[in-house]
């Protein structure tokens, strides 16, 4: 029974740790309450959740479910939101073989608690003897089936482990933040440096237009890392033109002046949704690397 309440107990913290959401400043907090909520769940109930939700045939598609946009608590949608799910996939015979031998672990455990007294009489030195023999044969099954949970939860420590690691990743900061995807394209819509073109068109248009040079200089002061190096272009109009949200006015210069270039949003140009510009509040960013 000692071994079937550890095992209990481990399956309750992979249940509860395998697939949370919430807002970003509450993740620990969702993490936390999901574990109190497993707690008092039965062997029986534990094992439906964890083989219903979190293993998976590997011929099967597997299915990533849209967050569904309900915020619990009556959260703004502008809250940063965060969701985390892992799952283990295995053959469709071993998928099989793994129900089968979960059922058959919740039975036996059902069976050692309620029925032991009952299918022995312990009160006889032959029932007592195959009694033991019996605790034996259980005792077996169950430590087998927490060696194999144990590794289980091994390479889910692990998968969380490389996806903390990635978090922490200029590649993902790259990614989250400033829109720049890991093969060098671009999503303009989300992009920081497009965020910046806006704010420095909000801060420094003449009549609709926006000097490129006053709107460097603007930038410049305010975000020094963003210029067209980070986004696979040599110039600032390369950047206007290649991400397609802009239009570009070249003035007509005369003889000795210095030809000028302008810029101005295009009306219908897209915006990343839920979130102005695509970049996302630095707290939220901060908290998420710090997650684990």
């Amino acid at each position: 029974m000692l071994r079937v309440q550890q095992y209990e107990r481990l399956l309750k913290t992979m249940v509860a740790g395998m697939a949370v959401k919430g807002p970003v400043e509450r993740f620990q907090a969702v993490q936390d309450q999901k574990l109190a909520d497993v707690r008092n769940k039965t062997l029986g109930t534990l094992v439906g959740t964890f083989t219903g939700d979190h293993l998976t045939a590997a011929s099967s598609d597997v299915e990533v479910i849209p967050d569904d946009g309900t915020r619990s608590g009556g959260q703004s949608a502008d809250v940063p939101w965060a969701s985390v799910r892992f799952n283990i996939s295995m053959s469709p015979e071993r998928y099989a073989q793994t129900k089968d031998g979960l059922a058959e672990l919740v039975a036996m455990r059902n069976d050692l608690v309620h029925h032991l007294i009952e299918n022995f009489d312990i009160s006889d030195e032959n029932g007592c003897r195959a009694a033991s023999i019996h605790l034996d044969v259980c005792y077996g099954k169950i430590d087998s089936q927490c060696k194999l949970l144990k590794t289980w939860a091994n390479s889910v420590v692990e998968s969380q482990a490389l996806a903390s690691s990635y978090v922490q990743s200029k590649a993902f900061e790259d990614m989250f933040i400033h829109g720049i995807n890991e093969d060098g394209s671009v999503c303009w819509p989300r992009s920081t440096i497009v965020e910046c073109l806006r704010e420095a068109e909000a801060a420094c248009q003449v009549g609709g237009w926006t000097s490129l040079d006053a709107a460097i200089g603007f930038i410049s002061k305010e975000n020094r890392d963003q210029g067209p190096n980070r986004y696979g272009c040599k110039t600032w109009r390369q950047i206007l033109r290649k991400s397609g949200l802009f239009e570009l006015r070249i003035s007509n210069a005369s003889q000795g002046a210095i030809v000028q270039a302008w810029y101005r949003s295009c009306p219908d140009a897209p915006v990343a949704p839920n979130c102005p510009y695509g970049k996302p509040p630095s707290q939220t960013v901060a908290t998420l690397k710090a997650m684990k």
